[in-house]
This record gives C-alpha cells, sequence and structure tokens, in this order.
C-alpha cells in the first residue's frame, strides 16, 4: 500500500515538473513576441542638429508592442536628417520629427541676407536666381546747405540665391516682372559692409556675365565726368611735384646741392608739409634733423621750422572739345592760358575755335574760377 502510495506522488510531482517548465517556456515565447525595437537618444540633441552618425546618437532598445507609435527602428531612416525638436536621452524620433529640408542652398563660409530691390534697381528684372552682380550704393549727404552724391561700389561678384522666394531659376523665362528683394551670399565682414551701405542710401544691383568673375579697383565717384567717346574725361587729375630722397640720410648730414641728394617726383597727392620742386632750393645748407630714407618723401619735418613747405599754386585749367565735321573730337587743354597741343600753345581757347559752319566746340571748366577764355574773369 504504502509503495503504490510513493509510486502516485512522484509521477504527480513529476507532473508539476512538466507543467512548470511547460508554462515557462509559453510565457517566455509570449514575452517575445509583444516586444518592438526602438532607436532612443543617447545624449541630448538640439533642434535643427543635423544627424550625420545615427549609431553615435542613438540606441536601439525593446519596448512593448504598441507603447511607442510610429517611433523609428533603423539607424538609416534617421541618417542625414535633421532634428525638428529637441531630444533628452531616452527618448525617441518619429517621421514627423525629421525633415530633409535644408532650406536654400548655401556655399561653406557664406551667409543669406537680401537686399530691397525692384525692376529699376535690378537691371530691369533680369537679375534671377544664380545670376552674378555688383552691388553700388549711391550715398548722399548735406554739407554746407548743399546735397553731396557719392557712388561706391560695395561689393562685386555677389552670388544672387534668390529673387522673393523663387530659389530655382526658371528655365522658362529670362527676366521677371516684378521683384521686391534680392537675397546674396555674403561672406560675414561683407554683410556688415551691406548692412551699412544699406543704412546710409540706395542700393542697385549690377547684372555681371556669368563667366565674368573679375574684380575691378575702383574708387568712389563724387564728379559726374563728361564721356567724350574717347574713353577720356575732361577732368584734369591735380598732380604735385614732390622731393624723393635718392639714398638714405643721416642726422646731421647737410644738403649742399639739393638735386644730387633729391629727386622731383609727381603725385597723385600732396603728403603733409612735404617739399616740393618750388622750396627744393631752401633746403641748400640745412642740416638733416630726422632721418631720411631712400625713395621715401621729404617733408619740412625732416629739417627745421624755418622750411616752409609750398604747395604749388593750382592752374586755371580750361578744357575745349573740338570736332571737325565728321571727324573724332580733339581734346584742348588750356592751363593758364598755354595749350598742351604744340601748335597752339600761346593762344587762348577762343583763338583755337574755328570758323566753320561745320565744326562744333565744346567748352567745360574744371575750374570756377576761370572764364571761357581761360583767364580770371
Amino acid at each position: 500500500m504504502k509503495s503504490k502510495t510513493f509510486v502516485m506522488m512522484f509521477v504527480a510531482i513529476g507532473c508539476g515538473l512538466v507543467a512548470a517548465y511547460l508554462t515557462a517556456r509559453l510565457t517566455a515565447k509570449g514575452t517575445s513576441q509583444n516586444t518592438v525595437p526602438v532607436l532612443v537618444a543617447k545624449e541630448k540633441i538640439k533642434a535643427g542638429d543635423v544627424i550625420k552618425d545615427p549609431e553615435k546618437l542613438f540606441i536601439e532598445m525593446n519596448y512593448p508592442a504598441g507603447s511607442t507609435p510610429n517611433a523609428i527602428s533603423s539607424f538609416d531612416s534617421l541618417k542625414n536628417k535633421i532634428v525638428n525638436k529637441g531630444l533628452q536621452p531616452g527618448q525617441w524620433l518619429t517621421p514627423d520629427d525629421l525633415s530633409t529640408n535644408f532650406g536654400i542652398d548655401l556655399p561653406k563660409g557664406y551667409y543669406a541676407m537680401a537686399v530691397k530691390v525692384d525692376a529699376g534697381s535690378a537691371a530691369g528684372g533680369f537679375i534671377l536666381p544664380r545670376s552674378r552682380v555688383n552691388v553700388v550704393a549711391t550715398i548722399r549727404s548735406r554739407m554746407s546747405n548743399r546735397e553731396q552724391a557719392k557712388v561706391v561700389t560695395v561689393l562685386q561678384d555677389v552670388l544672387v540665391l534668390a529673387v522673393d522666394q523663387q530659389s530655382i531659376r526658371p528655365e522658362d523665362k529670362l527676366a521677371v516682372n516684378t521683384l521686391s528683394t534680392a537675397t546674396l551670399a555674403v561672406k560675414p565682414s561683407e554683410s556688415q559692409r551691406l548692412t551699412l551701405a544699406q543704412s546710409l542710401g540706395e542700393l542697385r544691383l549690377v547684372l555681371r556675365a556669368h563667366d565674368d568673375d573679375s574684380k575691378v579697383p575702383l574708387t568712389p565717384l563724387e564728379t559726374l565726368e563728361y564721356d567724350n567717346g574717347t574713353g577720356e574725361s575732361f577732368i584734369e587729375k591735380e598732380t604735385y611735384k614732390v622731393a624723393i630722397a635718392k639714398q638714405d640720410m643721416a642726422v646731421g648730414q647737410e644738403v649742399d646741392v639739393p638735386e644730387d641728394f633729391f629727386d622731383i617726383k609727381e603725385l597723385p597727392f600732396l603728403p603733409e608739409k612735404a617739399i616740393t620742386v618750388d622750396s627744393l632750393g631752401e633746403l641748400k645748407g640745412k642740416i638733416v634733423k630726422h632721418p631720411i630714407f631712400k625713395d621715401g618723401f621729404v617733408t619740412a619735418k625732416n629739417f627745421d621750422s624755418t622750411i616752409v613747405a609750398k604747395a604749388p599754386p593750382r592752374a586755371r585749367t580750361h578744357v575745349l572739345f573740338i570736332q571737325n565735321g565728321g571727324s573724332a573730337p580733339v581734346k584742348h587743354v588750356f592751363k593758364d592760358g598755354i595749350s598742351d597741343v604744340p601748335e597752339a600753345k600761346g593762344t587762348t581757347p577762343t583763338s583755337t575755335t574755328p570758323s566753320k559752319d561745320n565744326s562744333r566746340t565744346k567748352s567745360t571748366e574744371t575750374d570756377k574760377e576761370t572764364s571761357s577764355t581761360g583767364e580770371n574773369p
């Protein structure tokens, strides 16, 4: 009886163990089927960051099915995408949290800056996205109760990124009818220059050829020059003849013959207290008080205060453009009544005016104190 009882007990224990094992297997199998992999952030990620290497920023974790709707589980789905919202460690992303719209295409190292334009200031509307332009500013100021204008080329060879909100160049249009802004690609320092130019005056965009990447040195223009068809301006550039050292001169050296120590050079400007050709003779017998270096300007400061640096008197200049029949205009410049044309020297402009009916004379004055005859009134 006892042996039968023991047998039955062992059978019951064995059945219980088998049941427990089978239950554990079924439970484990059911659990594994109800989880899904999800990519969560390893570290803090800012909105606007580009995910270039998702394996460094995200880790794969299992979550119960249905607890992370639309969560991204593939690293490839994150690569080269922009994050639209900030993420904390442990948070996941959905497709709505990512974007492939990087905005306007900017060259590396450049900023995008918009300027106000219209068809008149933007080459009649022929400026389109990917055009290249110069930016020219007209700056007006008031001096002595008189308005004065100056034209400055602010930037050259600038890429146009967009016209209004259009950044794609149309294939079927050469120009746009209306426009209000043009977005330019500028370097950081150029953005400051462009901002200052906009605040000081009016801007114009000058259209360039697509294959023209040259930059021409242009000085600000304050005086309107006359185009006589020869490419020359009627405005005579003022020059000054100043003394230039032929050699280094030490303190204490005496100037016995100024011409042996100094050359005369013609310059478009007059350095402060420079020794001009008119005062060169005053250097004879003078002692150098401050060192003079070869090819440098010589000034009164190099000697003593008794030398007066004389500025050459400004010549009274009168210019005539004389055109005979269909021939090209001939330019005659008279300085203090003396012409630069050899056969006309010693004559006045009125004496060179042709008497024939088919001749025309154009006269312009470059000195307000000069009369039409080239002499003081």
